[in-house]
């Protein structure tokens, strides 16, 4: 399963001058009455942006790879863990490596990816200047993560 939510989305929710962005949390919001796990913030600085994760770390393993100057590769997700892949600039192209979808993020989107089967997904920037942010999140306590938005 995954998830797309495009940078533009929630501006006007977060406030158009916060430091900081939420761009995935897990659950989302106090009333879902799942106990809380993970947050990705995207936080903007004057050399550029970053994505912060704040998670529980009796229940989240956290890994995270910022790739640059064109990179085009493959992210291997194993089944449980989730993925929380940013532009944080230029274009970024996710794509299935053996199915018939693909994205393409804009700076500030956030793709999430979650499933029961190990999955590898292939990342493109589209220029030198490009960069994108990948967390794995990875589970410490049950066999699969879950998304609770």
């Amino acid at each position: 399963m995954w998830l797309l939510v495009r940078a533009d989305s929630l501006d006007d929710y977060w406030g158009a001058n916060a430091p900081a962005r939420t761009l995935a949390a897990c659950p989302d919001t106090d009333e879902r009455g799942d106990p809380w796990r993970w947050t990705a913030t995207l936080a903007e600085h004057e050399h550029g942006a970053e994505v912060l994760i704040d998670a529980d770390p009796d229940y989240i393993g956290v890994q995270t790879t910022v790739y640059s100057d064109g990179h085009s590769g493959i992210i291997r997700r194993a089944a449980g863990q989730q993925l929380v892949l940013t532009s944080l600039r230029g274009q970024v192209l996710v794509a299935a490596v053996d199915g018939p979808w693909e994205r393409w993020l804009n700076p500030g989107d956030v793709f999430i990816v979650e499933g029961e089967e190990d999955e590898e997904l292939r990342i493109s920037l589209d220029a030198a200047e490009s960069k994108a942010s990948a967390t794995l999140l990875a589970p410490r306590r049950a066999a699969a993560l879950r998304w609770v938005p």
